[in-house]
């Protein structure tokens, strides 16, 4: 669905508020138009009453002022509900995109976030809907003020005073209206590229918040400094041109206005002066032009808002158009349940779209239910990606990945991820307390679920030395945290699932030997029945699995049973635990 499909069925849902709010900013509209009129009558009664024996005529000036009052308290009154009216419903509108673009980006696969970048996904999700909001906000109402100001004024004028009057002070308008629609296609590219440079700053700034520790450990904060400072004058020369573009329109706007009050005193004038034109009817006239000048000196900043919002429901689309690579086009409704959990890998070969090389080859094997399967192999050989299509967070090939006897590509997503708890090898913990951390809003799981997983992950005492335990807020990616206390929680997230099937990614590489031992432990006695699968690099770890799953770093299986079986007959097993046993001396070294 797009941008304008979504904004078009909110409209049609609830667009009735939007249009009685519409129609009162005509209703207000002509309550303001009549009062120049009634100026112009109370004038004339006024100069008349001065006259001898005329002084009856001052009853009518004072209910032409009541009039006058009566117009003002409806103009007040209907522009504060259109106001509310209008208003509200365009923030509920920017309130409703902002939700179904988050939607649809959770819809998103792996695929859409490789190839674009956070900042602009954040600019769009913020920027863009506010510029869209105010397209339909303070830009439609000012079309609908300027079209109902000029008809109603322009009918005033030629039905009240002089047709050549109107048509001196109108000749101009139509040449200054070209002027400012012909900058209509201008301003949209130079929106485009302002537009752009917000999500390069955005983007700059999401990603020097998230690697500040790496900055000032390598004292570079000049350098990024210096690249900011360029995106930023990017974005200030591209604003500069609009600016330019803007201080011609205004002061265009200013003169063509002052020519026609010019022409206005002079005509008008000596038609006061010769008696064809009524000194009320000139104040009116005068008025009325000053009422037509007002609108359309908007008319510009009415464009700059059309041109900005038409520009972000174009950046939208360019999201809302993007299709789920994952998605369950093929699933099986009648698939619900994964348990007893079985893992199938046959034969699989993978490569990342884009790429030409395999990321996996041949890959092999199958799990029984319970059973647990280390995973090891130097940097590179795809293990990490193994993990991802069992998620199906990229699509393996057809046929080659099958869940417990269900081709992988026919369950549906929420089931197979229902069934999958996932500790990454790059630990994530949100903002917010360690309990919710660990629960994930999970209402399947208790408060004493999460505390037995915290114990079995071994992180229950460090959480309990905390002053508020618990309810503990552990900061922006859980930077208040250790590298293996974040590891643990995260282990303890995974774990508070009671999951069919675990997978852990190298997910004790932070933890220290006797706290690595007191899991492995902890884990022996909770994995008898849950199907698992560990990343590692630890012997330890190994040690506990059912059957090894050596790669080559070029994808490929090198060896795969068990470890006692795999030290005895497998080279490149026995070569890989000499570099790992040479590697943990070196760290107790």
């Amino acid at each position: 669905m797009r941008c304008k499909d979504i904004i078009l069925s909110y409209f049609k849902k609830h667009g009735f508020r939007y249009a009685v709010g519409i129609v009162l900013v005509i209703v207000a509209t002509v309550f303001n138009a009549v009062l120049p009129q009634l100026l112009g009558k109370a004038i004339d009664l006024v100069k008349a009453a001065r006259e001898p024996g005329q002084s009856a005529l001052l009853t009518e000036v004072r209910n032409v002022c009541l009039a006058m009052c009566g117009c003002a308290v409806g103009a007040f009154i209907t522009r504060n509900i259109w106001r509310y009216l209008i208003m509200g419903f365009t923030r509920s509108i920017e309130l409703h995109l902002r939700h179904a673009l988050f939607t649809h980006l959770q819809e998103l696969s792996s695929e859409f976030y490789v190839k674009n970048n956070t900042g602009d996904i954040i600019t769009r999700a913020i920027i863009d809907t506010q510029a869209i909001r105010q397209m339909f906000g303070i830009g439609l109402i000012g079309i609908v003020d300027v079209l109902t100001i000029n008809l109603v004024t322009l009918g005033y004028m030629v039905s009240t005073t002089s047709i050549q009057l109107t048509l001196i002070a109108v000749i101009p308008l139509p040449f200054l209206l070209f002027a400012l629609v012909k900058l209509r296609t201008v301003m949209r590219r130079k929106f485009t590229i302002v537009q752009h440079t917000v999500s390069d700053i955005a983007a700059k700034v999401q990603e020097n918040i998230t690697g500040i520790r790496v900055i000032k450990a390598f004292a570079q904060e000049n350098s990024e400094n210096r690249l900011f400072e360029k995106l930023s004058r990017s974005k200030w020369k591209a604003e500069m041109d609009m600016v330019r573009v803007w201080s011609f329109i205004n002061p265009l706007s200013s003169f063509v206005f002052g020519a026609i009050f010019a022409v206005f005193l002079y005509f008008g004038g000596r038609m006061v002066i010769e008696g064809s034109l009524s000194l009320g009817e000139f104040v009116a006239f005068n008025t009325y032009i000053a009422f037509l000048m007002e609108p359309i000196s908007r008319i510009s900043r009415i464009i700059q808002i059309w041109q900005r919002g038409i520009v972000s429901i174009q950046r939208m689309d360019m999201i809302f158009s993007a299709k789920p690579a994952i998605d369950d086009r093929n699933a099986d409704g009648s698939v619900t349940s994964l348990a007893p959990l079985t893992v199938d890998v046959t034969d699989l070969t993978f490569r990342y779209p884009g790429t030409d090389k395999d990321v996996l080859k041949n890959i092999t094997f199958h799990l029984e239910t319970g059973g647990v399967l280390a995973v090891m192999g130097a940097t590179g050989a795809g293990k990490s990606t193994l993990m991802s299509l069992l998620m199906r967070m990229w699509n393996p090939p057809d046929g080659t990945i099958s869940i417990s006897n269900h081709p992988i590509e026919t369950v549906p997503l929420r089931v197979l991820r229902g069934a999958i708890a996932y500790v990454p090898q790059e630990t994530f913990l949100f903002s917010d307390s360690i309990m919710n951390n660990i629960i994930f809003y999970d209402e399947r799981i208790t408060e004493d679920d999460a505390v037995e997983a915290a114990k079995i992950a071994a992180i229950h005492d460090n959480i309990s030395e905390f002053a508020k335990q618990y309810d503990t807020t552990v900061g922006e990616r859980g930077m208040t945290l250790s590298g293996g206390q974040k590891q643990r929680v995260s282990i303890a997230r995974a774990l508070a699932r009671k999951p069919d099937l675990l997978l852990l990614d190298d997910c004790l590489s932070a933890v220290d030997a006797e706290t690595e031992h007191v899991i492995l432990d902890n884990l022996r006695a909770y994995l008898k029945g849950c199907t698992t699968i560990i990343v590692t690099h630890r012997i330890a770890v190994a040690g506990i699995a059912d059957r090894v799953l050596l790669l080559n770093e070029d994808g490929s299986m090198a060896a795969l049973g068990t470890h006692q079986e795999l030290c005895a007959t497998s080279p490149e097993y026995q070569n890989l635990l000499a570099i790992l046993e040479a590697a943990n001396e070196g760290r107790e070294g």
